[in-house]
This record gives C-alpha cells, sequence and structure tokens, in this order.
C-alpha cells in the first residue's frame, strides 16, 4: 500500500462517478426494438458497461457480428448521443464528495475511454465541465485506457505529477493505467467491473462503499494540510546559515 502525499485526484466516468446504466440501456434497446428485439433490463446488462459500446451489444445482441454489428454499434452510439444524460445521475456521495475536494482547493480531474463527442455533453449537463481540471476521453489521447497516455495527460492539465495523483476507477483498465502512468490507484467496488478483478494486492486501496472514499479523501486532505503547515514553519524558522552543523548527532543517527 502507498504512503506517497497525495495532492489530486483523477476519477474514471461510468461507474466511478456516474451511473450511466440506465441511459446506454435505453440506447440498447432503441437498437433491440429496430431488429424486433423486446427490451432488456438494466441489471441484464449493467456488467458490459465498462467496456463500452461493445460491450453493451456483446450482452444485448448475442449471435449478432460482422457488417450487422458495425451497423448495430453505429445505431447505439446515435440513440446514447440522443440520450446523453437523460436518466444517468451521479452516484449518491459523489456530489459530496466533488465539493469536499473543491473547497479545499484540490484539483480533480477525469479520465475516461467515452468519446468526446459523448462524454463533453454530460458534464455540461452535470455541471462538471467547468470544474473538473483535467478532461481527457477515449479519443483525445493517442491511446486509450489501460494505457498510461490519457493519465499522464490529465496530471500535465492539473499541474501535478502523477506521483502525487490518486487514479479511481471500477475497471482493472483504470488501475492499470493509473499504475503505468506512476499514480496511486484506488478501486470501487461500486460500479461495473467484476469484483473479483481486484484481487487484494492489484489496487493501493480499495473502496467497498463511497463513504469509505469519503473518509479517505478526509485523510489526504487532512495530510496535505499537515504538509502545508510543516512548510510553513519550515519558512518561518529557516536554518541558521552561520550555525556550524551537528557532525557529531549526524553522525550518530
Amino acid at each position: 500500500m502507498t504512503s506517497r502525499l497525495i495532492k489530486g485526484l483523477l476519477f474514471d466516468l461510468d461507474g466511478t462517478l456516474l451511473d450511466s446504466a440506465p441511459d446506454l440501456t435505453a440506447a440498447l434497446n432503441r437498437v433491440r426494438a429496430d431488429l424486433d428485439l423486446p427490451p432488456v433490463s438494466v441489471a441484464a446488462v449493467r456488467k458490459g458497461v465498462s467496456r463500452g459500446a461493445q460491450g453493451m451489444l456483446e450482452l444485448g445482441l448475442p449471435g449478432v457480428s460482422g457488417a450487422d454489428l458495425a451497423q448495430a454499434k453505429s445505431d447505439f452510439l446515435h440513440h446514447y448521443a440522443e440520450l446523453g444524460c437523460s436518466h444517468s445521475e451521479a452516484y449518491p456521495g459523489i456530489e459530496v464528495m466533488l465539493q469536499m475536494i473543491e473547497a479545499v482547493g484540490m484539483p480533480w480531474g477525469i479520465v475516461t475511454n467515452k468519446y468526446e463527442s459523448l462524454t463533453l455533453p454530460i458534464l455540461r449537463s452535470l455541471g462538471w465541465d467547468q470544474r473538473a481540471g483535467a478532461v481527457i476521453c477515449g479519443d483525445t489521447a493517442a491511446a486509450a485506457k489501460p494505457s498510461p497516455l490519457p493519465v499522464l495527460m490529465a496530471a500535465e492539465q492539473v499541474q501535478l505529477p502523477a506521483s502525487q495523483l490518486l487514479m479511481v476507477g471500477d475497471d482493472l483498465r483504470d488501475i492499470e493505467a493509473g499504475q503505468a502512468a506512476g499514480c496511486s490507484t484506488a478501486a470501487v467496488a461500486w460500479g461495473y467491473g467484476e469484483a473479483d478483478q481486484f484481487g487484494q494486492d492489484v489496487a493501493d486501496y480499495i473502496f467497498m462503499k463511497i463513504n469509505q472514499m469519503h473518509d479517505f479523501i478526509k485523510q489526504i486532505i487532512d495530510a496535505s494540510d499537515g504538509d502545508q503547515s510543516q512548510q510553513v514553519q519550515r519558512d518561518q524558522n529557516p536554518p541558521d546559515q552561520d550555525s556550524e552543523p551537528d557532525t557529531l548527532s549526524s553522525a550518530c543517527r
């Protein structure tokens, strides 16, 4: 488990901050209706959300392949763009957490594999587009997660080294991307990823419930405040430049 000082946070979007399964399922059901298929429930395809359109279609349209699957994917993305944030909501407690982070001036950002054309309208609907210090989408960087490139791009935008950031997500790709970039990592269990993908040593931290993440962020804030207080104290009490070093004490430590 890491003990590095964390000064900022990066979040995956779907399954971490946002429950987008209702709108994604509605888009899938429009495709199914075009194919004269009955609707499916959110619960039936929820686990496909973390794998994007491909994952949703694999669960929602089994047996469809080739040109038919390509057309279904195009239709699905069109329907999802129309729906946007019609039924999606931030998970309970997420908004409070973001306000807690912002209250102390700690930067945060979003790193998602969802395309910009789909992500940005959703963030505007939630009011997050002007609050996040970084928004990196699946087509923003040269590669998407699990590549570290989008995480490193987000680190640059929030103006912190990756080593001082916590990457939070519900899918193994989030953790792998964060680790490859040099971030501390946290896996969350309330999203769409399979619980058994997170072994005890996969991520630095695992949060089963949002209130656990709240408590951890309070600890991060307290640790950051303590570090700043120590720096102020050092600045106010600089070492005496004319004094001789305590060579005996240094040698004996």
